[in-house]
């Protein structure tokens, strides 16, 4: 081999060594999740650390292959291996499968040469990008006490779509599909829970938010009355209970001397009438409260 065919030899086996060790040829920066807009048409773009020592300035140029088809790419006018192009996705269309491809000129003893580059060289496989029509945008309060309603604002909500906070499903209002209303569930106060909202194709992450204590009022605010007699409690919330009805959880350390049903606040109700019997005598506590709730305690004494 003479001396101009080794230097030519050389170079190219460095180029694929400098090419083959460097992971950063191509940094994508067109998301996996792309938001519809109305005009349909979405940008992929892409910057290249490409480090090859005989790349002539000026001469890369990129193309893109979008599901099957290859357009030319735009250089950016503030990174000098930067590329663009915007993308005008076919009707009924919703995913976008592509690869790059960087071309340059370099300089060899015999001449100028072309190289190119693939994105699919370094990953291995297409990008996938895919149209996102529904997302949710903001929660309109991040904090509120058990019962409260609140509001998220966003886009393409339907009217089988479920709100989902720290894991327990709350009653759902969807108004329009920019609008979707929620009922704090009753859940332990006190605590930051996770807010999504579920459809038929996924979940949408709203953010965080912390319930509050609430609280709740008994009338009247302590019993005394005589064996076999009845006496009647109502129990009454600030806002209107859940989708179910509400369960107030009742304990006493009097058990023999009161008699009295569960005690459920209605869907959509503030309040319930509680009938309650005197058993045999006795005095204690009837200790009434319910998940997010602070806890009601109510002397009793049966003669």
């Amino acid at each position: 081999m003479n001396t101009k065919a080794l230097g030519t030899s050389l170079f190219v086996l460095a180029t694929l060594l400098i090419l083959s060790g460097c992971s950063t040829v191509f940094q994508n920066y067109t998301p996996t999740q792309i938001s519809q807009n109305p005009s349909g048409i979405y940008t992929f773009s892409f910057s290249s650390d490409m480090m090859v020592g005989n790349r002539i300035q000026g001469t890369e140029r990129a193309e893109i292959t979008i599901n099957g088809r290859t357009y030319d790419m735009k250089r950016t006018a503030t990174d000098k291996l930067g590329f663009t192009f915007d993308y005008k996705m076919p009707p009924g269309v919703a995913e976008a499968r592509y690869y790059f491809s960087l071309y340059w000129d370099y300089k060899t003893d015999s001449g100028t040469k072309t190289a190119v580059r693939h994105s699919t060289q370094e990953e291995k496989k297409v990008y996938t990008s895919q149209l996102r029509h529904r997302y949710a945008i903001q929660l309109v309060s991040d904090r509120g006490p058990s019962g409260s309603r609140i509001p998220i604002v966003g886009s393409g909500f339907s009217a089988q779509d479920v709100v989902i906070i720290g894991g327990v499903e709350a009653t759902t209002v969807v108004h329009n599909a920019n609008s979707i209303e929620f009922t704090v569930p009753a859940v332990p106060a006190g605590q930051a829970y996770h807010v999504v909202v579920r459809t038929g194709t996924g979940e949408l992450n709203v953010g965080s938010f912390k319930v509050d204590e609430a609280s709740f009022s008994v009338t009247p605010s302590s019993l005394y009355m005589s064996s076999g007699s009845a006496d009647m409690l109502i129990v009454s919330i600030d806002n209107p209970a859940p989708f179910g009805g509400l369960l107030i959880e009742a304990q006493t350390n009097i058990p023999d001397s009161i008699i009295m049903p569960e005690i459920i606040v209605p869907e959509g109700s503030r309040s319930v009438n509680v009938t309650i019997t005197a058993g045999s005598p006795g005095s204690g506590l009837l200790v009434l409260g319910v998940p997010g709730y602070a806890e009601i305690e109510i002397p009793v004494s049966v003669n």
